[in-house]
């Protein structure tokens, strides 16, 4: 078995980042990153194919130089670009039977919410749960262990983007040679910024890039609402090219050393000269000139933001205001904010060696989510094969595409979970594995004991129903073996969607 590793690839409009990491106790531990600036990218979206492409290579190859691992599965974000969020719930009944909730169940209700989104233009990216109810009695975030006679419900969230946006990013990805193990949205991901006082009571998370100004507000342990706005660090340094006369590496060099976002803490004794356009001449230039100007754009994004979240109900944040994202390392941008809100302020820079700048927020954030679904679905490994069953043919799948869900990513869960169930057979039968203590394993026993085990879940599975009064999700009449057939079927889809 491979090292559990987790990569998370980050296609932004500055660059390409790609982080290396592994679980660490109650976080996570970066062994490796990589970056790659690019022009390929713009306000999240890909611009330039070829050049989008090239940039992931090259910071793959990066990472794994610094890491040590060979890189080829990948988990992705997914800019808040276009972004839509709404909340429904899904329901599996027990039918009175005593049954303890296991990751299974919890995947299951939530590809149910994920398959029942009608087909739009929108994509279903996140899924992801707000509470847990056991019996109609108790509300949890996480219920496995806990017996349930009557049912398991989930109240979650759903978020959805620019189907156009999601189709080029993953073909891209594509393209550079990874396997996509699973997409994750900003809005969700940004939640692992937060500490838990901040994301019960109500906070923002506002992420200032290149080209868009990100920002979710989480309130009571979830995401409520995530949307972008596109005023960033590229308006910063068209305005000093306008304002000085001088070429946009220039100015955007001079905004990196000298800028400063808050007029009235910013000095006049920093001086630096400016070359000018039309002169050979350079310019003297000092940190409170080109505050002058970067305060104005930083303040517009920033009140842009506080009007989106005022227009959607968003009035009350105590739990303060987190900034991040490149343009979060700008001098006084934190003073900015709290000459601006009576609420506290804090800038958030990962503090993992090797990525501690704002712009890894995201990457490390992707980690983060990657973590936290795979403890609360008991998944294994994040190891995919391509071991499929020989009679699903390339055409095979082909025939039976048009009979699959419209969800573009609706196969990624099915596809994670039984690649980890195929792993850990195979590792078992070669008596080679090396047990990770976060996770646990099925029995190495195997045998006779194990397959009456299966069976007997075969057997509680099957006793499920669903309320079909209350409009729930009915149960499909297949086993759970026809099930991960269908979860191979999906995948190969999914791959041969653009060959």
């Amino acid at each position: 078995m491979k090292e559990h590793y987790y990569v998370a690839l980050d296609i932004g409009s500055s660059s390409v980042k790609v982080v290396v990491g592994e679980k660490f106790h109650n976080g996570v531990n970066v062994i490796g990153t990589g970056q790659t600036f690019t022009d390929g990218v713009s306000k999240g979206m890909i611009n330039d194919f070829d050049q989008a492409k090239n940039a992931i290579t090259d910071t793959i190859k990066k990472a794994k130089i610094a890491s040590g691992v060979d890189i080829e599965e990948v988990f992705v974000k997914i800019p808040i670009a276009d972004t839509h969020i709404h909340f429904t719930e899904d329901i599996i009944r027990f039918g009175g039977e005593a049954t303890e909730i296991t990751g299974e169940h919890i995947e299951e209700l939530l590809e149910n919410v994920r398959m029942n989104v009608p087909a739009t233009q929108q994509e279903v990216v996140s899924v992801y749960p707000v509470s847990f109810i056991v019996d109609g009695l108790h509300e949890v975030n996480d219920p496995k262990e806990m017996i349930a006679e009557e049912s398991l419900a989930v109240k979650a969230g759903v978020v959805s983007a620019n189907r156009t946006l999601l189709v080029n990013i993953v073909k891209c990805v594509e393209a550079a040679g990874l396997t996509i193990l699973d997409v994750y949205s900003d809005a969700v991901n940004y939640q692992h910024v937060l500490t838990d006082a901040e994301v019960e009571l109500g906070a923002v998370v506002i992420d200032i890039g290149l080209d868009l100004t990100q920002f979710a507000y989480y309130e009571r342990g979830s995401l409520k609402y995530a949307n972008s706005i596109g005023l960033a660090g590229r308006d910063i340094t068209l305005d000093l090219v306008d304002e000085f006369n001088t070429t946009y590496d220039e100015a955007d060099q001079a905004k990196e050393q000298y800028g400063h976002a808050f007029f009235d803490l910013a000095s006049d004794d920093e001086k630096m000269m400016l070359q000018q356009n039309d002169s050979r001449e350079p310019a003297e230039v000092t940190s409170k000139d080109l505050a002058d100007v970067i305060e104005l754009v930083v303040e517009d994004a920033f009140m842009g933001v506080f009007e989106d979240l005022a227009a959607n109900g968003v009035n009350n944040v105590q739990g303060g205001f987190v900034l991040t994202g490149g343009t979060a390392n700008i001098r006084g941008v934190k003073e900015l904010m709290q000459d601006l809100v009576a609420e506290k302020v804090r800038v958030h820079i990962p503090n993992q060696m090797g990525a501690r700048k704002p712009e890894f927020t995201s990457a490390i954030s992707v980690l983060s989510s990657g973590i936290m679904f795979d403890e609360l679905l008991e998944y294994v490994t994040i190891d995919n094969y391509d071991d499929y069953p020989e009679t699903y043919s390339h055409n095979t799948v082909n025939d039976e595409q048009e009979a699959q869900p419209a969800n573009f990513f609706t196969g990624l869960f099915a596809k994670r979970k039984e690649e980890n169930e195929l792993q850990v057979n195979r590792d078992e039968d070669h008596d080679e594995v090396s047990y990770e203590d976060d996770y646990n394993y099925p029995d190495e026993d195997g045998g006779e004991e194990s397959q009456a085990e299966d069976d007997a879940a075969d057997e509680e599975y099957e006793d499920y129903t669903y309320d079909d009064a209350d409009n729930r999700s009915e149960r499909s009449d297949k086993e759970p073996k026809e099930q991960g057939d269908l979860g191979s079927k999906i995948k190969k889809v999914f791959k041969n969607l653009f060959e």
